[in-house]
């Protein structure tokens, strides 16, 4: 069934099918594997280690009955990561001994800083932009292009470029016609804070 455009539909509604006779037994569980994931990966948190570990083994018990192997466990607190080895779970590569200086993990294709726990974005693409060459319409559609933020973490720094391409829009601007003064400006002022982002 996989390569089929259909398959990332069937794979919910198998899953959320399978948990639905677990819900009274593992209600947070059930919860977690019902909203928190993303195609094929699952972000979430707890508010202590022992919560963490309650829910994952609970997780991996559903899972495991569908005979679907839950994998990559990562925590950012190494004592669960431990606890979690210790318990049968396959924690993420980075834990190994040969991966002992990995410091980040890719979670919906953003890089979190495991050890401080915290996403870094990369706007280095961005950043690149010709200043000498006058900013269009097109250059700020590839800018919006050129981000990727599956969860809305920059979601209040994306609306201002959202509106501003709204604004082009409404103004009738050609794709390679320069910017006028006053959206240049606005413009200007939202690409001189991309560094603040990384």
């Amino acid at each position: 069934m996989f390569g089929v455009n259909v398959s990332p539909f069937l794979l919910s509604a198998t899953i959320k099918h399978h948990i639905e006779k677990y819900r009274e037994q593992y209600p947070a569980a059930t919860e977690l594997l019902d909203t928190c994931p993303y195609v094929d990966d699952v972000i979430s948190g707890a508010d202590d280690i022992s919560q963490a570990l309650k829910i994952s083994k609970d997780a991996n018990t559903i899972m495991k009955d569908a005979s679907m192997k839950l994998r990559k466990w990562n925590s950012n607190d190494e004592t669960l990561m431990k606890t979690w080895e210790y318990e049968g779970l396959e924690t993420h590569p980075r834990h190994s001994e040969n991966n002992s200086r990995v410091q980040s993990s890719k979670v919906l294709g953003i890089s979190w800083i495991v050890i401080h726990d915290y996403f870094a974005i990369d706007v280095k693409g961005l950043l690149e932009l010709d200043t000498s060459k006058p900013v269009t319409k097109r250059i700020v559609l590839q800018s919006a292009g050129k981000i990727y933020d599956p969860v809305g973490f920059l979601s209040p720094f994306t609306i201002k470029l959202k509106y501003l391409l709204q604004e082009l829009w409404l103004r009738k601007l050609a794709l390679d016609d320069e910017l006028p003064p006053d959206i240049y400006a606005t413009w200007l002022q939202w690409w001189s804070e991309l560094p603040l982002l990384s």
